[in-house]
């Protein structure tokens, strides 16, 4: 993928209807999914990929975030991370990040901009 290309994921207006979106990605030639989220009024975008145990953090419920709505819970263990920047709160991996994965809203569209990112192949 050309850095200056970019994927649609969706109208910014239908990402402040739902808690979270999940989307199939290739990242860094790897199948994985991206979870994409609006937080305190800012679009932001992670691998949905937990350090700890290498789960998605939407593995076991369909929710992302912990009864508090402050930070993202892996539902696997419960682990919990900052939502702005993906920093780990808890003691195990402290200090460790989620992926980052780069935005930008254009037209009130929110597209992926991360160079090592590709939509996969349909069948």
């Amino acid at each position: 993928m050309q850095a200056n290309k970019l994927i649609a994921i969706c109208p910014l207006e239908a990402l402040q209807k739902v808690s979270y979106l999940s989307r199939p990605i290739v990242f860094k030639k790897q199948p994985c999914s991206a979870l994409v989220f609006c937080f305190d009024g800012q679009v932001y975008s992670y691998v949905n990929h937990c350090m700890h145990m290498h789960r998605p953090l939407n593995g076991e419920q369909d929710a992302i975030f912990d009864d508090s709505g402050r930070y993202l819970r892996c539902s696997m263990h419960g682990f919990v991370f900052e939502p702005t920047t993906g920093e780990c709160q808890s003691p195990v991996c402290l200090g460790q990040h989620l992926q980052t994965l780069r935005l930008q809203v254009v037209d009130g569209i929110v597209y992926f901009a991360e160079k090592h990112l590709q939509l996969p192949d349909c069948p």
